[in-house]
């Protein structure tokens, strides 16, 4: 683990990767359930929804959002305590966070991974951050696209996303299987917990039809922006293939990591809760994944998500093996025109 091992130390906040993760896996596990039982509370009454920006349907919040946060950051609090530096989309949301501090929380399990990943390098707490994306795909949970939805909890360690958790609460888009949990360390690899892991390598069933998605795919949102417009129309022009819709950037990124997409694109994401987990899940693939303009994506120390304006520098992912070349895509957006006034306006 030699990204780990940068970071050795030997004080009392100390802590070791596996352990870490394990929490994290068995946290975003939990989150899952929480909105599962939202989403099965939603036959008997409203859902209710807010509007964080209310010029703007992607800032809804809901109650399942709320709900799982709370169970995710709760428990890893439990087991680690408040000096763990824990960052989760949400934090903004007062009343949750009050109604928190007077609940209790049974730890999440420390060895899921106690033979698998063993004893490793200690690491300062200090060094680590936890990125908590409670449902990713808020706006697809409201709508009934539930297939989109994912809870991601990742961990950052000096700045690099270094391992994480992805939590698909409803694998099959309906409550009909358990949540499947896909989990990642660098440069070690990549597992599944609870239901089996039913995407990828292919295309999704939506998308299998050659004839109106010529392959290779990429996966986008439904941004209308100019610059968005640019990038789809230019790869798809370069390629030959087609562009799919994906909900949410977890899904997306990891429809790029599990080879269901030749790559996924976007010019911005809410902040390094978005990333953190699939940023890691991905690169422990063996995939690829850059800010738009093909650099390094460097959002997750503490003061980088306020200082800087890096989550409107978006993302390309690409899985091993893709029939796009990573290098060539970034290079033929950022010959667009609109791309490098984007850039400009953003620098």
């Amino acid at each position: 683990l030699l990204c780990i091992s940068l970071h050795m130390t030997k004080t009392d906040a100390a802590l070791q990767i596996g352990p870490l993760l394990s929490t994290c896996v068995d946290s975003c596990q939990r989150g899952c359930i929480e909105i599962r039982s939202v989403q099965a509370s939603r036959k008997n009454k409203a859902l209710a929804v807010e509007l964080k920006d209310k010029d703007n349907p992607r800032s809804a919040l809901t109650e399942a959002d709320g709900a799982a946060q709370r169970a995710i950051i709760g428990s890893l609090r439990s087991v680690w305590g408040k000096n763990l530096r824990i960052v989760g989309e949400e934090d903004d949301d007062e009343e949750s966070t009050a109604a928190m501090e007077g609940m209790t929380f049974e730890p999440p399990r420390k060895d899921i991974f106690d033979d698998d990943i063993g004893e490793t390098a200690e690491i300062d707490m200090s060094d680590v951050t936890i990125f908590v994306d409670p449902l990713d795909g808020t706006r697809e949970f409201v709508e009934g696209r539930l297939e989109n939805c994912q809870v991601l909890v990742g961990i950052a360690i000096g700045g690099e996303a270094v391992a994480g958790a992805i939590g698909i609460p409803f694998p099959a888009g309906d409550d009909s299987t358990e949540p499947t949990i896909v989990y990642g360390l660098a440069d070690v690899g990549t597992g599944v917990m609870g239901a089996p892991l039913t995407r990828g390598p292919y295309p999704l069933d939506r998308n299998i039809d050659g004839v109106k998605y010529p392959r290779p795919h990429i996966a986008t949102g439904d941004s209308t922006a100019d610059v968005m417009i640019a990038c789809k129309e230019s790869a798809i022009k370069a390629t030959g293939g087609s562009n799919v819709i994906y909900g949410g950037a977890g899904n997306k990124i990891l429809a790029a990591a599990l080879g269901e997409v030749a790559g996924s694109m976007s010019i911005k994401f809410g902040g390094p809760w978005d990333l953190c987990a699939p940023h890691a899940i991905i690169t422990a693939m063996g995939g690829r994944i850059t800010d738009l303009f093909g650099d390094e994506i460097s959002l997750y120390e503490p003061d980088s998500i306020t200082k800087y304006r890096r989550n409107e520098r978006g993302y390309i992912a690409t899985p091993p093996g893709s029939d796009i070349d990573h290098d060539a895509l970034v290079a033929l957006l950022n010959r667009e025109p609109s791309v490098q006034k984007y850039k400009d306006s953003i620098n």
